[in-house]
């Protein structure tokens, strides 16, 4: 193959990735530039790209009751607790007692979330918030440590009944949520728990539990038994040697399955909405904005839009490796 036809190709190359970014980005560029434009721009006939004025007053309006809040001080406030909530985060990832700094994360979180509720007069928004996160972090936290115990089992004694429970719970994931909202509605009732963090949580859980088993049972299966047979036969038990021993060699498979269970738990609009008609999170109030037809609720929708993404985009760049790590992990064996 010739220099120049090579050149050719990688050039082509480069090319078609360069348009599949710039198409797989422009949604969120336009959503930032309708949250930060005025209504006047929003509504214009011909869509105004540049040469527009910015402005706060969706953001404003959308967080905050007093329409004479400084956004500069609540920017420098966003800024500060970003230092302390992701400087705590990378020195946990090279730190010989990491649940320490992991501890400062969510202390310099839940710090952040009262400090900005005492400091400004924010609105229902800010509880939608909350209520996402809450949701989030408890439906991550009981689906891994299920998973955990349900993909090692499934991993370690395979057989015919792990391949008709790994079948089951396929199955189970395959079908339509619209199947489980009415059953979960009527045990709610019954239960006392409708309009409940707990519901949504529980809800979630039932419903993503297979996927966290799949996933992790195929890191589980790239872990070695030796490793854990080295362990019992110096005196630990088998519990001892799956905390101590499989748990940590585990940790990229786990972080990898944390993040898609709170995406799923942080996005999750269909149970949230039936299951807790007032105690919403921020997915379904972000589409009671975007359901008329004023410009004013479509610059407040983009403003929403664009901050419920950015605690996820943080995120992911704080645990873009151990991501990267527990995919390619994960994808070796199944």
């Amino acid at each position: 193959m010739s220099g120049a036809r090579r050149i050719a190709q990688r050039g082509a190359l480069h090319l078609s990735l360069a348009v599949i970014v710039l198409w797989s980005v422009l949604p969120l560029l336009w959503t930032f530039q309708t949250s930060i434009k005025f209504t006047r721009d929003v509504a214009a006939r011909v869509p105004v790209l540049w040469g527009y004025e910015t402005t706060a007053a969706a953001y404003r309006a959308y967080w905050f009751d007093d329409p004479a809040t400084s956004m500069w001080r609540v920017l420098a406030v966003l800024l500060a607790s970003v230092v302390l909530i992701t400087v705590p985060a990378l020195v946990a990832r090279r730190s010989s007692r990491p649940w320490i700094w992991h501890a400062l994360v969510v202390v310099a979180i839940v710090g952040s979330l009262v400090y900005v509720a005492r400091r400004f007069d924010t609105s229902d928004q800010f509880e939608f918030l909350v209520n996402s996160l809450i949701v989030t972090v408890a439906t991550i936290c009981v689906s891994i440590s299920i998973g955990l115990f349900g993909g090692y089992g499934l991993a370690r004694y395979s057989g015919k009944s792990g391949a008709v429970i790994l079948l089951a719970a396929l199955a189970f994931r395959a079908l339509p949520r619209f199947a489980f909202v009415l059953p979960f509605f009527i045990i709610a009732k019954y239960l006392g728990l409708l309009d409940s963090r707990a519901v949504i949580v529980l809800a979630l859980v039932a419903v993503n539990q297979p996927f966290t088993i799949w996933m992790l049972r195929t890191f589980f299966l790239e872990v070695p038994k030796e490793l854990e047979e080295a362990a019992m036969m110096d005196g630990a038990t088998r519990l001892q040697a799956f905390l101590r021993v499989v748990i940590p060699t585990m940790r990229p498979g786990i972080i990898a399955t944390s993040l898609f269970t709170m995406l799923l738990a942080y996005n999750e609009f269909l149970f949230v909405r039936v299951l807790a008609p007032t105690n919403w999170t921020l997915p379904v109030g972000i589409v009671s904005l975007a359901g008329g037809e004023s410009s004013k609720g479509i610059t407040e929708a983009a403003a929403a839009a664009v901050s419920i993404t950015l605690p996820i985009v943080i995120v992911i760049i704080i645990f873009q490796k151990h991501l990267v790590k527990g995919l390619g992990a994960g994808a070796v064996k199944g």
